[in-house]
C-alpha cells in the first residue's frame, strides 16, 4: 500500500495538486521528454490534465514496461502509438488486503452471505469482479430449491 501511496502521491503533485491528472503525448513518452503543451489533441479527463512527464511519477520499470508495450501494440494497430495519443495518468489499483473466507458453495460463515469480488478479495478488476458475481449467481441459484 506504502508503494501505491508513493506513486499517487507524485503524480497528485506532478499534476498541480489539484487532482489534475499528469498527461504525456506518446512521442514525448517514448523520447523521455516532458510535454509542455496540447497540440490537436486535448485531454477529456476531468478535472483536467496537467502536460508532464510520465517517467516522473511511475517507477522506471513501469514506464520501460508501458514502453515495449506501445512499439508492440503497434505492430499489431496502425498508429496505436502515434507520437500525438496521449496517455494519462496514474491510475492505482490494488485488490483488497484482505480476504473473506467462503466455502466451495461461495458461502462466508454467515449463512446466505457471498462475498465476492475484488472488495471480498477474490478479483483484481471488474472482469474477474463480474465473473466472480456470475460464479456467485449460479451458487444461489443452484442452492435455491426447484
Amino acid at each position: 500500500m506504502e508503494f501505491q501511496r508513493k506513486w499517487e502521491r507524485r503524480a497528485f503533485e506532478l499534476g498541480g495538486g489539484s487532482y489534475r491528472a499528469p498527461a504525456q503525448w506518446v512521442g514525448d513518452f517514448l523520447a523521455r521528454r516532458p510535454t509542455t503543451r496540447w497540440g490537436g489533441v486535448e485531454p477529456s479527463y476531468l478535472p483536467g490534465a496537467t502536460p508532464a512527464n510520465l517517467w516522473d511519477c511511475l517507477p522506471e520499470k513501469v514506464c520501460e514496461g508501458i514502453k515495449e508495450s506501445l512499439a508492440e501494440f503497434n505492430k499489431r494497430i496502425k498508429d496505436f502509438s502515434h507520437p500525438d495519443a496521449l496517455l494519462t495518468g496514474v491510475e492505482t489499483r490494488s485488490s483488497s488486503p484482505v480476504r473473506m473466507t467462503r466455502d466451495e458453495g461461495l458461502q462466508s460463515s454467515l449463512r446466505g452471505l457471498y462475498p465476492v469480488g475484488e472488495g471480498a478479495g477474490y478479483a483484481g478488476g471488474i472482469m474477474s469482479s463480474a465473473v466472480d458475481g456470475l460464479r456467485a449467481a449460479e451458487a444461489i441459484l443452484g442452492a435455491c430449491p426447484a
